[in-house]
């Protein structure tokens, strides 16, 4: 009876081997998707903050841009330039706020691949806000011959 033991036993190892190797491959890909979404959120946050901190040199340049035209308008000059990158700044300005107010940083509901395309999406468009703020800054401090 005990020659039937061991056979068996290396049986019942066997299959409760090759059956928790399937649960490692599911959980090793969830682990991968929670990674992936994890490191895509740090991204996108991170260039939002980049953002953020650009966000006082905006408002500080666009306030030096106004008080130039509102000179120069006085003293019956062209501020056409002066208007544009005005514009310019305050279109960087809201775009941030825009991508802020709409952004859905829980994702409440959205499965990971839901979530990895969403922030992938998110990715896109916060860099694309960024390159308009340094772009913004950029010509503004040109303009002002500001370094």
């Amino acid at each position: 009876m005990f020659k039937y033991i061991l056979p068996v036993a290396v049986m019942i190892g066997l299959a409760a081997c090759q059956g928790s190797n399937k649960a490692p491959a599911q959980d090793n890909a969830v682990i991968k998707d929670s990674l992936a979404v994890d490191s895509l959120s740090g991204v996108v946050m991170s260039i939002h903050d980049e953002g953020m901190a650009k966000m006082m040199v905006i408002r500080r340049l666009r306030t030096r841009v106004t008080e130039v035209t509102d000179s120069l308008q006085k003293k019956k000059a062209s501020a056409d330039i002066y208007t544009a990158t005005g514009v310019l700044l305050d279109s960087a300005n809201n775009a941030m706020n825009t991508w802020m107010h709409a952004y859905d940083m829980q994702m409440q509901g959205k499965t990971m691949a839901e979530k990895k395309a969403y922030l992938e999406a998110e990715e896109k468009k916060i860099g694309e806000v960024r390159a308009l703020m340094l772009k913004s800054i950029q010509d503004a401090k040109s303009l002002l011959k500001e370094e």
